[in-house]
C-alpha cells in the first residue's frame, strides 16, 4: 500500500524540493514545509487539517529554484490542482518541471468550527481521522467530532475533490461527494433585494483591515509585488479606512480574478476577520460558466476566455 512517504521516496531522485505540510506547534495546526533533504521526508503529513494551497508559492519558486535540471515536487488537493492548472495555462509555471502528488480530499477542517465543537481544552498530543470522525487526543483525554460538522464552506461546495492534474495520486481519503448546487450561497445572497445586498456587503467590508491576506494567499494573484492597491502612481486606492476604499480594493481584486479564479477559497480562509470574500469570486466563476461554459483550472490545454482578447475584433 502506498503511503505519502513511500510516494515521495519514489520520486525523490527527480526533484529538487518537495512542497508539502508538516506538523506545526501542535498536531491541530499543520504548516507548509519545503523538503530539501531526504531525511525530512518523514516529516511530511497529509490530512484534512492541511488547508493551505501550496501552489501559492510556485510562481516565485520557479524563479529561484537552485537545480533547474530537476523538478519541483508538490502535494496537491483537488482545488490546489486547479490552481496549478491555471498557473500552467497562463505560462507562469512550467508543467514539465512539476511533479504533482495528487491527494483525494474529504474536505478540510474549519478551525473555528472545530474549536466550537470541542468540549476539551488541554494541550493536543495527537489527531487522527477514521470513519468520518476527527479523533483528538489531549491532556484531558480523547474526544471525537464528526468531520462533516467542521468542514470549511469552500469544501462544502467543491466539485473536484479528486485532483484534476497529477503524476501520481495518493488515495488516503475518500473524496467528498459533488454538491448538488455549488453556487447555492451566491444564489441565496442574490435572491435578496438590492438594498439588502448592499447592507450585507457594507457590514462585512467595514470590518476589513486591508491586511491583504486574501490577496497574498491567492495562488493566481501573482502581481502582488506591484499591486495597484499599494501603488502611488497611478493612485487607484487611498489608505483611508473607509468602506468605499475597502470596497474598491475588493472589486479590483475580484475583477483581476474573473475567469481565472479556481475557487480554492484561500482568500476567505486567510481572512483574519472571517469576511466571506470568496462569494465575490464565486460569482465571477458562475458567470464564466454561464457565459463561456468555462471552468477555470480544469484543462491545462484550454485558453482562458479573458486571455483570448483580440484587439482587432470589432463590435465589442
Amino acid at each position: 500500500m502506498n503511503t505519502l512517504q513511500s510516494i515521495v521516496e519514489s520520486i525523490w531522485d527527480q526533484v529538487d524540493v518537495v512542497l508539502g505540510w508538516r506538523v506545526g506547534y501542535d498536531p491541530l495546526h499543520p504548516v507548509p514545509t519545503f523538503v530539501r533533504d531526504r531525511k525530512d521526508i518523514a516529516s511530511l503529513i497529509w490530512n484534512p487539517l492541511c488547508a493551505p494551497n501550496l501552489s501559492v508559492f510556485l510562481a516565485k519558486f520557479f524563479r529561484t529554484a537552485s537545480q533547474r535540471d530537476k523538478k519541483i515536487g508538490i502535494l496537491a488537493k483537488g482545488c490546489d490542482s486547479r490552481s496549478l492548472t491555471a498557473l500552467i495555462q497562463e505560462g507562469l509555471v512550467d508543467r514539465d518541471r512539476l511533479l504533482i502528488v495528487g491527494l483525494t480530499c474529504p474536505g478540510t477542517v474549519d478551525p473555528d468550527a472545530l474549536a466550537a465543537a470541542r468540549t476539551q481544552s488541554g494541550p493536543i498530543t495527537a489527531v487522527a481521522f477514521a470513519n468520518g470522525m476527527v479523533e483528538i487526543t489531549s491532556a484531558d483525554g480523547v474526544e471525537c467530532v464528526p468531520l462533516d460538522r467542521v468542514i470549511e464552506r469552500r469544501c462544502q461546495r467543491c466539485r473536484h475533490a479528486h485532483p484534476v492534474l497529477y503524476d501520481v495520486v495518493l488515495h488516503d481519503f475518500e473524496p467528498r461527494p459533488v454538491p448538488k448546487d455549488p453556487f447555492a450561497h451566491v444564489e441565496a445572497l442574490e435572491n435578496q433585494s438590492l438594498e439588502a445586498r448592499k447592507a450585507f456587503w457594507l457590514k462585512e467590508l467595514e470590518r476589513c483591515l486591508r491586511c491583504y491576506a486574501c490577496r497574498n494567499a491567492c495562488p493566481l494573484c501573482v502581481c502582488q509585488d506591484h499591486c495597484l492597491a499599494e501603488s502611488r502612481t497611478p493612485k487607484w486606492v487611498t489608505q483611508k479606512d473607509t468602506v468605499a476604499d475597502k470596497f474598491l480594493f475588493h472589486m479590483i481584486h475580484t475583477l483581476h480574478l474573473a475567469g481565472r479564479c479556481t475557487e480554492c477559497g484561500e482568500c476567505e480562509r486567510a481572512c483574519p476577520m472571517k469576511i466571506p470574500v470568496g462569494l465575490l469570486k464565486e460569482k465571477t466563476a458562475q458567470i464564466a460558466m454561464d457565459l463561456w461554459h468555462y471552468e477555470s483550472g480544469t484543462d491545462p490545454g484550454a485558453r482562458p476566455p479573458l486571455l483570448s482578447y483580440d484587439a482587432s475584433v470589432t463590435g465589442i
